[in-house]
């Protein structure tokens, strides 16, 4: 069935599962701040500033974080080492060089991954409401950054509207998404 599928079409559906395990990081991420977070105030024996205004920005960022570095690691290091992120390979694709369709390599993963998280970061800062993100949280107010948030947004969403094979990881890390062969599919 999926040789009727275009590459683009599994892409897509590589990607839902990819998100789908980000979603899953994210929540493990939180989960864990809220458990390390109770375990505190039990002990410190004050449970009256737990349930702070706080405690959701903090919930939202550590998931945030798990997520990210789960990104960085499927779609970075995995993809560049393996040719493939979790979501890809059930699709039965690979990411390879544009040049010698082999895999690109830990470093070239990494920095793909890297680019990955930090749009989806910018992405989220997007989003009207001031919901907390690395960059935010991590970087000095005068250094925020408003309209590169959007233009991120557009670079993430641009490739998955129209028909280019290659999106802005891709073009970074010269990479291109393929069909896989033989023991990778």
């Amino acid at each position: 069935m999926d040789e009727f599928r275009t590459t683009r079409q599994l892409r897509r559906d590589a990607l839902v599962q990819d998100a789908l395990l980000f979603c899953l990081a994210f929540t493990i991420g939180a989960l864990s701040y809220f458990a390390g977070r109770g375990l505190h105030a039990l002990m410190a024996e004050t449970t009256s500033d737990f349930w702070s205004i706080s405690l959701s920005d903090d919930l939202l960022l550590s998931g945030l974080l798990a997520g990210e570095a789960f990104l960085i690691w499927n779609n970075g290091l995995r993809q560049g080492t393996r040719g493939h992120s979790i979501g890809k390979h059930r699709m039965g694709l690979k990411v390879v060089d544009v040049g010698d369709d082999a895999p690109t390599g830990p470093w070239r993963g990494l920095i793909r991954g890297v680019a990955m998280a930090v749009l989806l970061d910018l992405s989220v800062a997007a989003i009207p409401i001031g919901l907390p993100t690395a960059l935010r949280r991590l970087t000095p107010e005068s250094l925020h950054f408003g309209g590169a948030a959007y233009l991120a947004l557009l670079v993430l969403v641009i490739p998955l509207l129209l028909p280019t094979g290659r999106g802005f990881a891709d073009w970074l890390a010269r990479t291109k998404v393929v069909r896989a062969e033989g023991a990778d599919a």
